[in-house]
């Protein structure tokens, strides 16, 4: 044992002289024994805390985990290998090269226990070059594969180092060659591709012999393919060490030229001006064409310089120059040039081409001329029509827009102002519908002349469509555009006359400012629109300014108009039912339908709120249907459950009067199998109030149908005996504002005992709503009001709720007593 120990003590001091980490491990226990300064920097922890730990904490990975728990002999036969450790302060994970050894002559005996020798390299800076020496070679291929010629690179022998994509395309290399390194066969397929393979090999070993030589070369393929090869030697430490060569294929240029060639030799036939010029670009040759464009013969023009025949200004001087770059770099110049003629300047269309001999210099040129007077003339008449109304002539929505960007770039900081005024005539749908359209035409054109009167000369007045205008003021403030609005009105007030017709037209006009009410056009538009829609409902015939009021509702309102039309298909909408309740005996005796809305972002949205904004918008049709089919459905479901109740529907005007509505409320009795008394549908009493006799008809046909008829809120709109009597009127509801105040006001006591009378007398029931408070229904009760609908019972259920209350009661009296604490 001493002896062990002593060989123990003679390795820790070994360990502690390495760099290396290094941990001796207890065979037997798999604990470390001692771990030296190097082990501990490595995985974060102090010497003296990893002495007797397990060395199973050093393992991170899988495979790791396994190795050590192997057997003992499994492990001390050792291994290498690349694996992590964890470094507890950082908690990174850090590459290693791992070795595990047996350590010889620490154990006495064959078969007794002995030291591990566990080694750990730190790989981290082997780690990070060999991943930034991948990244470089993976951007280096795809720069490689991204380039627009076919690349090859090989070295003094003609070993292929590389190719790209570009290559395998150009040269057609089949996909074997792709997949499998035979550099030969590479070589010897190209040479294949070649119409004159044997030239091609002969150039070939021309440039392998001659290390530093630049080539560049035209090579004609089989396939029709034309190529510029070019090659430069490849330099290592200023000495060849091999060549790349690029690939570009050029045959739409050579047939560019050739084109261009044959164009020459036809010119005298073509309609276009042709000019020919040598190599010092003095002109030799002119076509008919040319001399009826110059108005000069050929024997004046040849010989003269082609830079003389162009019209240049102080900044063209370097024309000549920019013709020279161009051809260098494609072979020709294109552009648009002022051409001299004997009586002026005319604007040609230019197409000037270099054509090059073998050596590749510039030995002729070739001018084409188009005439583009008539082109330039259409090209005006085009930008009139793109930017003037085409009726009246005055500029339209898009030169104002130029007008104005133009107008606040100039204002960009500086305290200065401009006017916008949104012009609409007032009523001219009439001009249109009485006089005809050409006639509002023509008096669109007066009116147009009329204003423009108005204004000055920096002013700009366009015309957005239809009887609508927009004046920009340049310069102007409020003073400005007050008194520039008034002469328009005035003007306007003064009579027109048409085809010996005296008329009047009379205009609104709403005013924004710049900044303060917009920085842009189409908000200064926006908010003048809004102060003359202002100015409409206040009389017309007036000018306005916008104030931020008139658009703070808004968005708002747009975003919950559009929201609402969405809901019932996004499920947001729902139709909950408030119990109605027999007062004497407090049976459930019938429910209202009513609809609620809960929407993800606005949350829940009051009826009071959204209904308004429906009826506004007419959607009140849509949802009041879709609240219509899914009460009565509901109300069948409870007749199919033994349970008859009375569904009462909110009706709005717009509904009740659109046409087949009697048709409809059919349909879906007989769709559901609802009986007709088991529905009712509520009125206010203005709808009946309006248009009666067709209201009249309405009712007496809902009352063959067998359909009950409410009237809602009844007390708060014009309450007459008269209609009570001639219209088969089934019950009223007594608003809540006149049960709020019971039983302490008198004044709603009062109304709430005439209603009461009033459906006694005509034998109509009565039915109280908003009923929150035992006291309230007990002066109800007191009045001789038969049924009621509040928070004392219940509010409005959703259809599930409703269903148990129904289930816990079966509608008998019992129920009240119960249902009562159903709200809370």
């Amino acid at each position: 044992m001493s002896d062990r120990l002593s060989s123990a003590g003679a390795w820790q001091a070994v360990c502690d002289g390495l760099d290396q980490a290094v941990w001796l491990v207890d065979d037997r226990t798999l604990r470390v024994v001692h771990a030296n300064a190097a082990a501990a920097r490595l995985v974060g922890r102090p010497q003296g805390a990893m002495r007797a730990m397990a060395v199973q904490e050093l393992a991170v990975t899988p495979e790791d985990v396994i190795f050590w728990s192997q057997p003992v002999a499994d492990i001390a036969a050792g291994i290498s290998s690349n694996t992590m450790v964890r470094n507890a302060q950082s908690t990174a994970l850090v590459p290693v090269y791992r070795t595990v050894q047996a350590v010889a002559g620490t154990a006495p005996q064959p078969d007794a226990p002995g030291l591990l020798l566990l080694s750990m390299l730190d790989r981290s800076e082997q780690e990070a070059t060999q991943q930034e020496l991948e990244s470089l070679l993976s951007q280096l291929r795809a720069t490689l594969d991204s380039a627009a010629d076919g690349v090859l690179t090989c070295d003094l022998h003609g070993e292929i180092h590389a190719f790209n994509q570009r290559l395998a395309q150009i040269w057609q290399l089949p996909q074997d060659l792709l997949v499998q390194r035979d550099d030969a066969a590479v070589w010897a397929h190209m040479q294949s591709q070649v119409q004159d393979g044997a030239s091609y090999r002969t150039r070939m070993e021309e440039i392998a012999h001659a290390p530093l030589l630049e080539t560049t070369d035209v090579v004609h393929l089989r396939n029709g393919t034309v190529v510029e090869q070019r090659s430069v030697a490849q330099l290592l430490q200023g000495r060849p060490a091999g060549r790349v060569y690029s690939f570009r294929d050029i045959t739409a240029q050579v047939q560019a030229q050739a084109g261009l060639r044959l164009a020459a030799e036809v010119f005298e036939s073509s309609l276009d001006a042709i000019f020919i010029a040598d190599a010092q670009l003095r002109i030799v040759r002119i076509n008919p064409g040319c001399e009826r464009m110059l108005r000069a013969s050929e024997v004046a023009v040849c010989g003269r310089l082609a830079s003389a025949l162009w019209h240049t200004q102080p900044e063209d001087d370097d024309f000549m120059a920019q013709v020279g770059q161009a051809w260098v770099a494609e072979g020709f110049w294109e552009g648009e040039k002022n051409l001299c003629v004997d009586d002026g300047i005319c604007a040609v269309h230019l197409s000037w081409v270099a054509l090059k001999d073998e050596q590749g210099r510039v030995s002729q040129s070739i001018g084409f001329m188009r005439d583009l007077t008539a082109q330039h003339a259409a090209q005006r008449r085009i930008e009139e029509l793109a930017y003037h109304d085409a009726l009246t002539g005055l500029p339209n929505r898009l030169r104002l827009g130029r007008t104005v960007a133009s107008a606040i770039e100039s204002l960009q900081g500086r305290a200065a102002s401009f006017a916008i005024l949104f012009l609409d005539l007032d009523r001219f749908k009439i001009v249109n519908d009485s006089l005809g359209h050409l006639f509002g035409d023509r008096v669109l054109q007066l009116v147009s002349a009329r204003v423009q009167g108005c204004l000055r000369q920096a002013d700009m007045l366009c015309r957005l469509g239809g009887d609508e205008f927009v004046v920009y003021l340049h310069g102007a403030d409020a003073a400005v555009a007050e008194a520039v609005a008034r002469r328009m009105l005035d003007e306007m007030r003064r009579p027109f006359e048409l085809d010996e017709m005296d008329f009047s037209i009379q205009a609104s006009i709403g005013i924004s400012l710049y900044p303060q009410d917009g920085t842009a056009l189409d908000d200064l538009i926006k908010q003048a629109d809004a102060a003359m829609y202002g100015v409409k409902e206040r009389g017309r015939g007036s000018y306005g300014f916008y104030r931020p009021q008139m658009n703070a509702d808004l968005l708002p309102r747009m975003k919950m108009e559009h929201a609402m039309r969405q809901a019932i298909g996004q499920g947001h909408m729902a139709v909950h039912y408030q119990p109605q309740v027999d007062i004497a005996t407090g049976a459930l005796a019938g429910a209202e339908a009513l609809v609620r809305w809960r929407d993800p972002e606005l949350g829940e949205v009051p009826p009071g709120k959204f209904v308004p904004l429906a009826e506004e918008s007419g959607y009140i049709i849509t949802l009041g249907a879709w609240v219509m089919e899914q009460a009565i459905k509901e109300a069948a479901y409870w007749l199919r459950g033994g349970t008859p109740l009375v569904m009462a529907v909110n009706v709005s005007a717009l509904e009740f009067r659109q046409a087949g509505f009697i048709e409809r409320v059919t349909e879906l009795l007989a769709r559901y199998g609802l009986p007709a008394h088991l529905l009712e549908l509520e009125l206010t009493e203005t709808i009946l109030l309006q248009d009666a006799q067709d209201m009249e008809q309405l009712v007496a046909a809902l009352a063959r149908l067998g359909v009950g008829l409410s009237i809602d809120d009844f007390g708060t709109g014009y309450s007459s005996l008269a209609y009570l009597k001639k219209l088969k009127i089934h019950r009223l509801k007594i608003d809540k504002s006149f049960v709020q105040g019971l039983p302490d006001d008198e004044g709603d006591r009062a109304i709430v005992q005439a209603i009461t009378s009033m459906g006694q007398a005509l034998r109509i029931d009565v039915v109280a709503e908003g009923v929150e408070t035992q006291a309230q229904h007990q002066v109800l009760q007191e009045l001789g009001c038969q049924r009621y609908q509040g928070f004392l019972f219940a509010p409005g259920l959703p259809a599930e709720r409703f269903r148990a209350l129904i289930r816990d009661g079966r509608g008998t009296p019992e129920v009240s007593a119960r249902a009562i604490g159903f709200a809370s």
